[in-house]
């Protein structure tokens, strides 16, 4: 599974928004790939201190803070978790990835940025 979450704003300190997608590539006819995204939904990023993880890919796991869910990645001291918004999309795509991670596939989530 492969997954992108584009920063829009960046609220203060301490929270950003974005919108989180899900890629699928597509071969085109130079023997490459078209990258196709699918929104999932938009999200809070809320990093660990006061350091973004930096425009990278990323291993995302789950981690649950207060009793919900929320998508995290980054390194070391440097990780953000994601906390999805609109809560009709939420329950499906934690299923889907809870259902990947546990069947061993690879989630990686690249992480971009608009320019802000």
């Amino acid at each position: 599974m492969y997954l992108k979450f584009i920063r829009h704003h960046q609220l203060g300190r301490n929270i950003s928004r974005g919108k989180l997608y899900t890629v699928h590539f597509q071969p085109n006819e130079k023997g490459g790939y078209n990258e196709t995204l699918t929104p999932i939904c938009d999200a809070y990023e809320l990093p660990h201190g006061d350091v973004y993880p930096l425009p990278l890919i990323y291993p995302a796991e789950v981690r649950r803070v207060k009793g919900h869910m929320r998508l995290a990645f980054g390194r070391g001291d440097r990780y953000s978790l994601l906390h999805l918004i609109d809560r009709d999309a939420r329950n499906p795509f934690f299923t889907e990835l809870l259902r990947a991670l546990r069947d061993h596939e690879d989630v990686r989530i690249e992480i971009g940025n608009e320019h802000y």
